[in-house]
């Protein structure tokens, strides 16, 4: 038997009823029906019928098809067991798309004829056994089929983008940047050069030396002149 066939029943048995009362509780809110009575009993119903299914399924008849029957996907499940007992890698051949297609899909179709004849006869009496052996036999194959083709677009979508080559990632330019000279500071204008330059009249430095120039020497011409004067009011 396979070591996870607890854990697969029991998954099994959360998602079916999971989607099956979710999808009555919705039903219920759509045909403007109290939701929860339609949750609560579709949701008990899948879970016996699921569990019902993935037991028989993984405690009976896929242990008696790993055993008895040939082939590369039942081979590949007995080389699985093999190396779980007793830890021994073994040489497992790739599988194909083929052997994905048709994974459990036998195991799905008897197994769901067993469950669907016990159910449909405890509910309905013998008349049942054939009509729920037929109908869980095609419904749980379909299924089985279904879930495996989901399975093969899942792994071709994660394979496409493991060897996706991923597009190198080009370091931004840096930008370039220009260090403007700075001037140094002008040396404080004098007074009248500032007001001249109020007025719209700028004078050079070496216009303003000359005009200190004569304004020296115009004073010191009129001091002698007025030390002259003076001297002479004394002598009269």
């Amino acid at each position: 038997m396979d070591p996870s066939a607890p854990q697969t029943v029991a998954k099994g048995v959360l998602i079916t009823s999971t989607v099956c009362g979710l999808t009555a509780g919705l039903y219920g809110v759509v045909k403007l029906q109290p939701p929860g009575p339609l949750l609560l009993f579709s949701a008990l119903n899948s879970g016996i019928a699921s569990a019902t299914f993935f037991s028989i399924r993984e405690y009976l008849v896929g242990p008696v098809l790993v055993l008895s029957m040939p082939g590369k996907q039942y081979e590949l499940r007995r080389q699985r067991l093999r190396e779980a007992a007793e830890v021994d890698p073994a040489n497992i051949s790739r599988l194909t798309w083929g052997d994905i297609r048709s994974r459990k899909v036998l195991d799905s179709s008897i197994s769901g004829a067993l469950a669907g004849s016990i159910l449909n006869t405890w509910k309905r009496g013998r008349s049942g056994t054939i009509p729920g052996l037929a109908t869980g036999a095609m419904m749980c194959g379909l299924f089985q089929w279904a879930f495996n083709e989901f399975d093969i677009l899942r792994i071709t979508h994660v394979s496409r983008v493991v060897h996706t080559p991923s597009v190198p990632v080009i370091p931004a330019a840096p930008v370039p940047t220009y260090s403007l000279p700075v001037a140094a500071p002008e040396p404080p204008k004098p007074l009248t050069d500032r007001i001249f330059a109020v007025f719209g009249h700028r004078i050079s430095d070496e216009e303003y030396l000359n005009r200190v120039k004569a304004q020296r020497d115009h004073h010191l011409r009129r001091i002698e002149q007025l030390e002259r004067e003076r001297g002479e009011k004394r002598e009269t």
